[in-house]
């Protein structure tokens, strides 16, 4: 039972993430299938493969290699840079190997027997063919360059390497060697011309400094020449007189318009004093400058006697003598000075009524001319001392000039001095040096053909074939070729795989399988499509069993299905709905009896008609109902309502009903049955159905609203193109009594008290009884 259900069970839709693994597997099996195509190919591949290696060419390798090492980096050679860089270095010499000129050369050194691979090829293409057949790469990391060469005969390939090297090393010493001696004459010559120049340069720099009267100061640096700073204060100082002559003269500007207005000049008479001067004033007023020293004294005094006053406070007491002469100090001084601001103040006022105004103004127009005249000066020395600055710049900076042009001057002569001895000295052993370190040697072992390599090509490129074949076969096929594809094309489940079934030929029910070897393998795929029938979540009292095609074995499926079920108890009426051929009829040995045909054409009552036409036989619970005499008009036939009365009747008395039906595509009966049974069954015949031809079938039943259980694939062969292995290939090792047991069991299980909870209210009128 679990094995019958887990074949019923549908398989669960293939997830994205597994699809590739499914197609994988897919297409193994399809090369299982086909491993003659295969073996076809490789087959094929192989006798080509050996038919080259006996035929082709032998091609022998020989190869050295060469240490390529620079002397030194100071010489410009034409092959690199100033730097000599490796990078730079070993392109350079790798291409060299296959320049034309060191290939003429070895081709002159190569002796006439060795020229294997030139003797049939014109003089004018030797160079080219060399040059095909030779390569160079530079070891990755290394100074090292590889150097290889195939040839139809070993000796000679070792050979052409030697007469490639002798020439390429040639080739360096020359042209190192010449280049050195050039470059020497070359910078001799220059470093004459640039020692005269150099002397020249001196010379002016002397002259020049001698002319100039160079303090010798160094330029660039922190210290300024005196022609400079003398520049730099005048300048200084003309700003500062333009600024005091601006301010005499606003303040001559701001008297002139008080005495127009007629204000007091007792406030400019002060403010004069910052122009004209303290002296100038008190002298225009009457008074001498000793008076004017005396005052500013006592002011000072005073300063000093209060701060004494401030200090002695804080540690004496106010009668302490000491603080009491301060304080008389303080009285006396602050007196006399009242009393000389009282005699200044006096002054101006007689002073104001004798036009103090116009001597003010006289006073700071002589101090407005002094500033103009101190200003003059001033910007005369500046433009003086600013036109000597300039110059001595410009002498400076010739000077710069010059001392730069004799340091360059010298470091150059230094290098080129150095030069000429460095060239000197590796003027016989050049620049670059190019060393042998690993000899031609000539090979017997060719490198090609190799057989490894033609056996790893013609496994690969029989089985990429191969396997492009049968990609192209596999599509091409129509057919299904799994459950799997017949599930996933269809959207239906697989019920059961059948195999071929192979009795002995007898009539009637002696010749199904089922009847005549229950207890066989093959019978096994039955009771599997029994059990998916009963465990079905839809109603399967009424199942038409049905195809898309003639001869897919339907009407074989149905009758074994139909011994199963009643093997295992239920109450079975097998219906031949087939009208056209009626194939079920004919199997049982009916095929004189009258059947569906007179009862679906008669106007009598359905129980006396079934009563009369329906069949027992020999298999206990199974009854037959034969299609009967064939009529011209089937499909009007099953569309009556006879058919329905008659499937409501059967309802009543039998616990399941098959019906036969004609193959789906050919006419549309099964159709007209499918509405007014449960389901369908198709049958599928995996050596002869066609993919389309079945879709179609299966979207023809959904189109009239018929619901499919899902496919039998019949006629499967283990190994075959369709299950790739599907099929039941274990055998009850059950004694007799055994069997008998587990029937029984399962039986019971599938039935149980089918016949007391499943009995249906028969039709009206119509009284249900067993047929005989």
């Amino acid at each position: 039972m679990d094995n019958e259900l887990a074949e019923a069970t549908p398989t669960e839709p293939v997830q994205p993430a597994s699809h590739l693994v499914h197609s994988v597997m897919h297409f193994l099996r399809v090369v299982r299938y086909r491993k003659d195509v295969v073996l076809a190919a490789m087959v094929v591949a192989f006798l080509l493969g050996s038919l080259y290696y006996a035929t082709a060419t032998r091609v022998y390798q020989s190869k050295a290699s060469l240490l390529i090492l620079q002397a030194g980096g100071e010489v410009n050679t034409p092959s690199m840079s100033a730097e000599g860089s490796k990078r730079e270095i070993m392109p350079t010499y790798q291409r060299l190997i296959k320049s034309a000129v060191v290939l003429r050369g070895a081709i002159r050194n190569l002796h006439p027997k060795h020229r294997v691979d030139l003797s049939s090829i014109p003089q004018d293409k030797w160079v080219e063919t060399l040059a095909n057949n030779l390569s160079a790469a530079a070891v990755r990391r290394t100074n090292i360059i590889e150097v290889s060469y195939r040839s139809k005969d070993a000796e000679s390939a070792a050979a052409v390497i030697r007469a490639v090297i002798e020439s390429y090393l040639d080739f360096i010493d020359k042209t190192h060697r010449g280049t050195a001696g050039e470059i020497i004459r070359v910078l001799t010559k220059e470093k004459g011309d640039l020692e005269e120049t150099l002397q020249d340069k001196q010379q002016k720099l002397l002259a020049a400094r001698r002319m100039f009267g160079d303090l010798g100061l160094e330029r660039g640096g922190h210290i300024v020449h005196p022609l400079v700073q003398r520049a730099i204060r005048l300048n200084e100082a003309l700003i500062e007189a333009q600024e005091k002559r601006i301010e005499h003269q606003s303040f001559l500007a701001s008297l002139q318009a008080a005495v127009r207005n007629g204000e007091d000049l007792q406030q400019h008479t002060m403010a004069a004093e910052a122009a004209v001067g303290r002296e100038i004033l008190l002298t225009g007023l009457g008074f001498n400058s000793q008076d004017a020293d005396v005052q500013a004294k006592l002011e000072r005094t005073l300063l000093d006697d209060r701060a004494t006053l401030q200090t002695l406070s804080r540690g004496l007491g106010p009668n302490h003598p000491k603080v009491v002469g301060v304080q008389e100090r303080i009285h006396l001084t602050e007196q006399y000075l009242r009393g000389y601001h009282t005699k200044v103040t006096r002054r101006l006022t007689e002073l104001r009524d004798r036009q103090l105004g116009p001597m003010l103004t006289q006073m700071l127009q002589q101090a407005v001319a002094k500033a103009w005249s101190h200003e003059n000066s001033l910007r005369h020395s500046y433009d003086q001392a600013r036109t000597e600055a300039i110059q001595l710049n410009g002498d400076l900076a010739q000077l710069e000039i010059l001392e730069h042009d004799v340091k360059r001057l010298r470091d150059f002569h230094d290098v080129m001095v150095n030069r000429i001895a460095n060239i000197d000295l590796r003027q016989e052993h050049g620049d670059i040096r190019a060393t042998v370190v690993e000899e031609p040697v000539p090979l017997k072992r060719p490198v090609s053909p190799r057989l490894s390599i033609v056996v790893i090509a013609c496994l690969f490129s029989s089985l990429a074939v191969g396997g492009a074949v049968v990609y192209v076969l596999d599509i091409l096929d129509d057919r299904f070729r799994s459950p799997e594809e017949l599930q996933a094309h269809l959207g239906v489940p697989v019920l059961a795989l059948v195999r071929k079934l192979e009795i002995d030929e007898a009539s009637g029910l002696a010749g199904v399988q089922t009847n005549v070897a229950p207890d066989a393998s093959q019978s096994e795929a039955f009771r599997t499509l029994r059990t998916a029938i009963a465990f079905s979540t839809h109603d399967s009292e009424r199942v038409v069993v049905s195809s898309s095609e003639p001869g897919d074995g339907k009407t074989t499926i149905l009758v074994n299905l139909a011994v199963s079920l009643a093997q295992s108890g239920k109450k079975t009426l097998l219906i031949d709905a087939d009208l056209r051929r009626p194939g079920l009829t004919a199997l049982v040995g009916m095929k004189t009896m009258d059947g569906l045909t007179d009862i679906l054409r008669s106007d009598k009552d359905i129980l006396e008609l079934t009563a009369r036409h329906v069949c027992s036989t020999d298999v206990e619970h199974l009854d037959v109902l034969p299609s009967g005499i064939r009529r011209p008009n089937p499909a009007e036939l099953l569309a009556g309502p006879n058919f329905a009365d008659l499937l409501a009747w059967a309802d009543t008395i039998y616990d399941q009903i098959l019906i036969d039906s004609p193959p789906v595509l050919a006419v549309s009966d099964a159709q007209m049955i499918g509405r007014l049974v449960d389901g369908v069954v198709l049958v599928v015949n995996s050596e002869k159905n066609r993919r389309h031809a079945v879709v179609r079938t299966v979207e023809s039943f959904a189109k009239f609203g018929v619901h499919v259980f899902g496919v039998v694939a019949n006629r499967v062969m283990i190994g075959d193109g369709y299950g790739y292995g599907y099929g039941y290939g274990y055998e009850y090792g059950q004694d007799a009594d055994e069997l008998d047991d587990m029937k029984s069991h399962s039986a019971d299980a599938l039935t149980g008290d089918f016949a007391a909870t499943n009995e249906k209210a028969p039709l009206e009128g119509i009284v249900p009884r067993r047929v005989a």
